[in-house]
């Protein structure tokens, strides 16, 4: 597999494109092809072995971009920017190096919690026999392959060294990124597998969307997964320009490998299998070779990394909903794609992922903002079908799926950084303020920190209760009960039973 991460040709017609999502200024291919420091390039000279460290470490990342200067087209000396090419798919997003590490600590930590279930799962079989053993050894033998795949296919992004597990358990989901590493691991399986009945009824939805003229459109599809909608989309219009953009490393890398023309063997553990041979599902994905026109992209489309009208068609499957901006936020990023007269294709559903149910919009103010934000929606339509119906799994739910086809009417700017997160948690040097939230936080944790020191092998619930109660002004009764739910939850957390 890892012939694939060597891969980092970036056609010119791509390249033409890009952009740095911070000024906006285009990218070109860094001649010099250097990451190294200038401490570690000293420190690399001095032993061949660091030589052949150096050289491992050109073949993962050999390609470079970097901001250039657009009354010249050449290289700026200072405040030049670099983004690297990863497994062969440009990494423009606004904090390259940032963002690798923080996806690297994500798979460290993926590592780390599955080898204790592996090790659990181990123990578990020399306790039990018969069929029980039997399909424990199914989900061992699974989690064992499933540790070295996911391995192999993050190859490119493993940039930092380990940690002890407790310190991923607490930074694992730490801000800017708003995935986990399994985020939509699913999506992989019903786009390469078993979602033909999904994948067909998407495809031809978003088909009938798509006015005279598709095939010469330049398409872009934002938050395109493992890419699968994509594909079928570039193949069946015979589009002449297509770029899928995702943040998932995973999934993205997945499609990379599949869209090589390579298979991939990877395996399925269904939430709530059918059946004992269910629990862990090896998959054989045929790999499907896409033409060249077709290109993958790590970008996030709230933050534009592509030159601004450079798409005749800026398609959004399953993604205005659950991206992090407030609608009509994302509208202005989303009008930065195509130019006037240009369309915008969405299908998906709208169940807002937001906090304040004021921004939790319907259909109708869908439409409104839209129109606010220079774009005019002519096509509606509302389909019922099944999401991630998978063979192997018990349950499955329908959606309620909206999908339209609109015309930009008027160009509206783009926020130059747009943001969800407060500075002092982008800016490690701010004061953090005092918030009633942090304060609630503080005194859970520390009431579950003189809980857990009062355990000494001696001491009961009933005395720790009282202790509790005394010290916080409390009725002993509320106490004993509060520290006897502590514990259960502890103990119903970590028990193996």
């Amino acid at each position: 597999m890892s012939d694939t991460n060597n891969e980092t040709s970036i056609s010119p017609a791509l390249l033409a494109v890009l952009r740095c999502p911070k000024t906006g200024v285009p990218l070109a291919i860094d001649t010099d092809q250097k990451e190294q420091t200038a401490q570690s390039q000293s420190a690399l000279e001095n032993t061949q072995e660091s030589n052949q460290e150096s050289n491992q470490e050109s073949d993962l990342k050999s390609t470079v971009l970097r901001t250039v200067n657009e009354t010249d087209t050449l290289p700026h000396d200072k405040g030049v920017t670099r983004y690297p090419v990863v497994g062969g798919v440009p990494w423009l997003l606004p904090n390259p190096q940032n963002s690798l590490l923080d996806w690297s600590g994500k798979l460290h930590h993926f590592a780390q919690v599955l080898a204790a279930e592996i090790k659990q799962l181990e123990h578990e079989l020399s306790r039990v026999e018969g069929l029980t053993h039997d399909r424990l050894s199914r989900v061992l033998q699974g989690k064992q392959h499933f540790i070295r795949r996911v391995g192999e296919l993050m190859m490119p992004v493993i940039a930092t060294p380990q940690a002890p597990l407790r310190i991923y358990d607490a930074l694992r989901d730490r801000a800017p990124s708003a995935q986990n590493l399994l985020s939509y691991e699913a999506n992989l399986y019903r786009d390469w597998v078993w979602g033909e009945e999904e994948n067909q009824a998407s495809l031809k939805i978003l088909s009938d969307l798509c006015s005279e003229g598709q095939s010469r459109w330049r398409t872009l599809v934002l938050g395109a997964g493992a890419a699968r909608l994509a594909v079928d989309l570039h193949e069946a219009l015979n589009l002449p320009f297509t770029v899928a953009t995702d943040i998932n490393p995973l999934l993205m890398f997945a499609a990379k490998h599949i869209l090589n023309g390579k298979d991939l063997d990877i395996y399925e553990f269904p939430l709530h299998p059918r059946t004992e041979q269910d629990v862990a599902v090896l998959h054989a994905i045929k790999g499907h070779k896409v033409d060249q026109n077709f290109h993958l992209l790590f970008a996030d489309a709230t933050k534009p990394a592509l030159a601004a009208h450079a798409f005749d068609c800026v398609v959004t499957p399953w993604l205005v909903d659950i991206q992090p901006l407030e609608f009509s936020r994302f509208m202005r990023q989303l009008n930065h794609y195509v130019p006037i007269g240009a369309s915008w294709v969405n299908f998906g559903s709208l169940v807002f992922n937001q906090q304040r149910d004021a921004f939790c919009y319907a259909i109708d103010e869908v439409k409104q903002i839209a129109a606010q934000q220079g774009f005019d929606i002519l096509e509606i339509s509302q389909h019922q079908m099944p999401y991630l119906k998978s063979p192997h799994n018990a349950g499955y739910r329908m959606e309620t799926v909206w999908a339209w086809r609109a015309v930009k009417t008027q160009d509206v700017a783009a926020e130059a950084s747009p943001q969800v997160l407060p500075g002092w948690l982008l800016d490690p040097q701010q004061a953090i303020p005092k918030a009633p939230y942090l304060e609630q936080f503080a005194f859970t944790y520390r009431i579950y920190a003189q809980l857990a020191a009062e355990v000494d092998g001696r001491t009961s619930i009933e005395k720790i209760g009282k202790k509790l109660a005394k010290q916080n002004k409390m009725n002993p009764e509320e106490g004993i009960q509060m520290v006897t739910n502590f514990f259960i939850d502890l103990y119903t957390q970590n028990s193996m039973n």
